[in-house]
């Protein structure tokens, strides 16, 4: 899960550069796991500005767009040479996938002077499921063209052509996965948040990896 946990790194710094301090009328834990749950998946920055001392729309838009490239490029397209044009057209479909999770945020539970427990109650999706599916079964396609002859050249031309015919088709099979995705049961993921020395608040980090692992169902393709 090395890439998971990079990407899960950008969210932990954008709430060290963005973080909630404690205030008179309390912290609200739900109000903050919300917000960071829909900045995250939804790309909604208002209530992340409102809830998150010093963001800027601008920052916190540009901290969502980086997870989506980050993301991109290491579950989607890793490995696969690919335009430019083509990476800002998984990014948007990367964009509505996030947009399609399932989650509800529901009341903290304090744990101690400054740590609270947020349930968020998920229903994860079986888009990269079917996406993985689909590519095997790309894969085995392209690999009887090869055994009978049908791409011509070096090995090393070969190889390009398999690679330029698999990226060509990657947007396709994810898009189809992404139609064709369903629902699973819902189950419930704690999110555990507490307050440093300086009355910074942040969701633990090893929680928010369990949460996007669980939701995409990135914990049963491994690797």
């Amino acid at each position: 899960m090395a890439r998971l946990k990079k990407l899960v790194f950008i969210l932990v710094i954008c709430q060290s550069l963005f973080a909630v301090t404690g205030c008179r009328g309390g912290f609200d834990a739900s109000g903050y796991t919300e917000a960071i749950l829909n900045l995250q998946f939804q790309g909604d920055t208002k209530n992340a500005r409102s809830l998150v001392a010093g963001a800027t729309q601008k920052d916190l838009k540009e901290m969502y767009q980086e997870f989506i490239d980050d993301f991109v490029s290491g579950y989607i397209t890793d490995g696969m040479d690919i335009t430019d044009e083509a990476s800002e057209e998984f990014g948007e479909l990367a964009a509505s996938v996030f947009a399609s999770m399932r989650y509800e945020v529901g009341e903290a539970k304090k744990t101690g002077k400054k740590e609270y427990e947020v349930p968020v109650v998920i229903q994860p999706a079986d888009i990269f499921l079917r996406y993985r599916d689909l590519l095997a079964e790309d894969a085995l396609r392209i690999s009887e063209k090869i055994k009978d002859g049908k791409y011509k050249g070096t090995d090393a031309k070969i190889q390009d052509q398999v690679m330029n015919e698999i990226a060509g088709h990657a947007y396709e099979l994810l898009e189809k996965s992404y139609e064709d995705s369903e629902y699973g049961d819902k189950q419930t993921v704690i999110l555990k948040i507490k307050a440093d020395t300086s009355d910074i608040y942040s969701i633990d980090e090893d929680d928010m990896d369990n949460l996007i692992a669980k939701i995409l169902r990135l914990d049963e393709i491994g690797g």
